[in-house]
């Protein structure tokens, strides 16, 4: 039977990690406290079978698995997100990955494209690259081509933690501020850009406000954000940016989609937002950028 859209729920934010993953997470135990990371029940909430049913329980129809590949292994982890596509179902959409410094950006397009995957996650901070480097605005403008050449609805997710260098050592060069994303999403109007974690994970609620402006080609998600911004700043954030430009996540394995689905909820009635739009937050808002 064919979803109803404008009821659907999606959580454009979730990972399938490995017990690799999550114990070197557990390890950073300031990075844990100041985050809310619930790591013990992460351990719990290893491959696919434990998200579904988490999903199914909240009410949630469809879920976005964001992953993260370092240069030499984008391949992969593009061919990974390709077969995820096809097993999922309709639970399960996979987004891909690129690379700055990778030789074959068109052709990895268009595998992606060929495949039905829109979204391409990336994690400057892990993959070592800067938002901000020339190399990798020749990687946004070949998105962007791609984009208005082959109307392929290519969307960017990227991470967003703003002490990335304090607790794992990447270069400050290579962490995703606030202020240098949003030139980015005024550069290229031709590629929507999705900036995890309401924008700047752990970052100063003036810093995030400050270099973010609202703009048709750019989104908000709220995975993890209620966690570490205070209520005030968070429904600013929400009426700031409005009901057409946020998405619903959660950062699972990290925190359950029930919970987070509730305490959203209260932000954005504490926002004003109407049912509508909550709805649009919940799910038609990604519906619309994944094309179901």
């Amino acid at each position: 039977m064919e979803q109803k859209v404008s009821s659907m729920v999606i959580d454009g934010h979730v990972h399938l990690f490995d017990q690799r993953i999550i114990d070197n997470v557990s390890k950073r135990a300031e990075m844990v406290g100041e985050l809310g990371l619930e790591v013990d029940r992460a351990r719990k909430r290893i491959g696919r079978q434990p998200l579904e049913a988490a999903g199914r329980r909240a009410g949630v129809d469809a879920c976005l698995v964001l992953p993260t590949a370092s240069l030499e292994k984008i391949h992969d982890a593009n061919s990974a997100a390709l077969s995820l596509a096809v097993e999922g179902g309709f639970f399960i959409r996979a987004a891909g990955t690129l690379h700055p410094a990778l030789g074959n950006l068109n052709s990895e397009l268009q595998r992606l494209h060929q495949g039905g995957i829109r979204a391409i996650k990336l994690s400057t901070f892990s993959q070592r690259f800067s938002l901000e480097a020339a190399d990798t605005a020749v990687m946004l403008e070949t998105i962007q081509a791609f984009n208005r050449e082959r109307k392929s609805g290519f969307f960017l997710v990227l991470d967003t933690y703003f002490k990335a260098d304090i607790h794992f050592g990447a270069p400050q060069a290579h962490v995703t501020t606030p202020e240098g994303l949003g030139r980015r999403v005024r550069e290229f109007p031709g590629i929507v850009f999705v900036a995890a974690h309401m924008g700047g994970l752990a970052a100063p609620p003036e810093i995030i406000l400050n270099g973010l402006k609202p703009a048709t080609n750019f989104y908000l998600d709220t995975a993890n954000a209620a966690h570490t911004l205070d209520a005030e700043t968070f429904t600013r954030l929400l009426a700031t940016h409005g009901p057409e430009r946020i998405v619903f996540g959660t950062d699972w394995p990290w925190f359950d989609p029930g919970e987070e689905m509730a305490c959203l909820d209260a932000l954005m009635v504490r926002a004003g937002f109407s049912p509508e739009e909550k709805r649009r937050v919940f799910g038609t808002n990604m519906a619309r950028l994944l094309a179901l």
